[in-house]
């Protein structure tokens, strides 16, 4: 009969991952700052005229982490006028939000002022000017948001806010509003100037140091803590490290409230090589001035925005997520039905296994110098694997639907629900399955749960105290151990095979084995007669040496 088909066997090396000191990125960089101050003689409406400062800078660049870099801005200042009596406005607002972190917008409503993201409890300021159509911006939208228009309507400011529910999404609304009609606009460009930006890669699971500069004042803070999640990048779901901080600004006359807001969040790649990071800075709120005879209402809403990308990282398209703890500190670990796989943690190794016939990622991930291996599976569970030394490894052969193979005996210690264990493979021909011996029967493994690493077969299971490596080549006429194997059909899954088996070698007295062993009755019969005849041919010999 012939021998088995044998499959193909994974082999690759250890995943060195050795982050660059300064690796190259690309940064998007947005700032807006818009101020509508409302001010009115005695409070009339009719008098009522709005000063409306927007400054703005958009930039991007290519360049070294950590590297400064120079941006243009420009502030203009409209003073607006209003009617006395407001009117009904109808008119259509589109939106298209693209996965490459920008957004359109398409209005033909009158008197748009602002235009706003809310997303993750964040003020995402993406647009400032005034009565614009158009609109072209960067905009960091992760899942489920809120885009909110703003228009200039007197003393006050206007909303109309569309819902989108993930990136690459595009919606169109009708919308009808009550607004105090502009009747009067005169602007002009009144500063051009030069500010400066860096753009620093966090360190993942480390304080944050994190500042803005509003007015000409900068302003810092150190974010000791983190949040480990899953967050929107480029409209794929990574793995992902969150700093949040907030804190009101003070008020130095007047009264009023002021908070601001900042968030980072740092996305993992590949094998958790850092994929990117958004960063948002966000000031907003109201302040009143009421000196003698005049109102002055200022309401404020600021945003610098920086959206970074690491050159040559690539993203993991999630099928399958869940957590992992190291020394205590949460991990997030996303894999595909591919064996791909990111994490908040160095990923060193990784491949694809079934477990329970499903898929699963095993994989190794390191974090402060720490190692684990855990195994993810497509029930969004992660579990530990157990590293183990094998007991016993013996050669023998095995007679395998009617070949005789060369085989190792490998006994292991069950510590776990899932092991690992390796062995070093034999120089006899191509392994064509491993074997694991389960109530007095074998179950060949599915061939995705051993692979070569690094010159050894590396065996996960979920598991079993015996098992048996078998390759192709014929064995030699001085092995001494042999079973005898007879195996049913191979599926997808796994193998059964009844098993009977005579063994001669010595064992070790820890190692532990379901296979039945029975002597050989035969074999001990002709020993004996031999040994009678011998007797006899000698006592013959003995009586005719005498007789002469």
């Amino acid at each position: 009969m012939a021998s088995p088909p044998t499959s193909p066997l994974t082999v690759f090396a250890t995943i060195l991952i050795s982050a660059s000191s300064s690796p190259t990125i690309h940064v998007y960089y947005q700032r807006y700052d818009s101020v509508y101050r409302a001010s009115g003689i005695n409070g009339p409406l009719s008098a009522s005229t709005v000063t409306y400062t927007v400054s703005s800078a958009t930039y991007n660049t290519t360049l070294s982490d950590g590297k400064a870099f120079k941006v243009t801005y420009n502030r203009t200042v409209y003073t607006l006028l209003f009617a006395s009596s407001p009117e009904k406005f109808e008119g259509y607002v589109n939106v298209s939000a693209y996965t490459n972190n920008t957004i359109t917008i398409k209005t033909d409503l009158p008197d748009l002022i602002r235009i706003v993201i809310m997303s993750a409890n964040e003020t995402e300021l993406i647009w400032a000017g005034f009565n614009a159509t158009d609109i072209n911006a960067y905009a960091y939208i992760n899942g489920t948001s809120e885009v909110m228009l703003q228009f200039a309507n007197g003393s006050t400011i206007a909303n109309a806010t569309l819902a989108i529910n993930k990136e690459n999404v595009s919606i169109s609304n009708k919308i009808s509003l009550y607004l105090f009609p502009v009747t009067s606009v005169e602007a002009k460009v009144s500063v051009s100037g030069e500010l400066t930006a860096t753009a620093q890669i966090p360190r993942r699971y480390s304080p944050l140091l994190v500042s803005i500069n509003y007015n000409g004042t900068e302003s810092n803070a150190t974010v000791n803590g983190y949040k480990v999640t899953t967050a929107y990048f480029n409209g794929t779901l990574t793995p992902a490290l969150f700093w949040k901080g907030e804190g009101l600004v003070p008020v130095m006359s007047g009264k009023g409230n002021i908070r601001a807001d900042f968030e980072t969040i740092e996305f993992y790649g590949v094998n958790g090589t850092i994929l990117g990071y958004v960063h948002i800075s966000s000031i907003v709120g109201n302040l009143e001035m009421i000196p003698v005879k005049i109102g002055l209402n200022y309401n404020i809403a600021f945003t610098e925005l920086k959206i970074v990308t690491v050159s040559g990282v690539k993203q993991v398209h999630a099928n399958f997520m869940g957590y992992t703890y190291i020394n205590g500190v949460p991990v997030m670990i996303v894999g595909n039905d591919e064996g791909n796989i990111t994490s908040t943690a160095i990923v060193n190794i990784s491949h694809l296994v079934i477990v329970n016939n499903h898929k699963g990622v095993l994989a190794e991930i390191t974090l402060n110098s720490t190692s684990k291996f855990v195994v993810l599976t497509e029930a969004n569970t992660t579990h530990n694997v157990s590293v183990t030394l094998p007991l016993l490894v013996n050669v023998t052969n095995v007679h395998l639907n009617g070949n005789v193979h060369v085989a190792q005996k490998v006994v292991v210690n069950v510590s776990s629900q899932y092991i690992l264990f390796n062995v070093t493979t034999l120089n006899n021909g191509s392994i064509i399955g491993v074997y694991k011996v389960e109530n007095d029967t074998l179950v060949k493994l599915n061939s995705s749960n051993y692979f070569i690493i690094n010159g050894k077969l590396e065996i996960f299971d979920d598991p079993s105290s015996t098992y048996y490596v078998v390759y192709s080549a014929q064995p030699t006429s001085s092995t001494t151990s042999s079973t005898t194997l007879t195996s049913t059909s191979t599926s997808s899954a796994s193998t059964t095979a009844s098993v009977s088996t005579t063994l001669t070698s010595t064992t070790s007295p820890s190692a532990t084995s379901n296979i039945t062993a029975t002597s050989s009755s035969n074999t001990m019969t002709y020993i004996a007669i031999g040994i009678i005849v011998l007797i006899v041919i000698i006592v013959i010999a003995v009586v005719l040496v005498r007789r002469r």
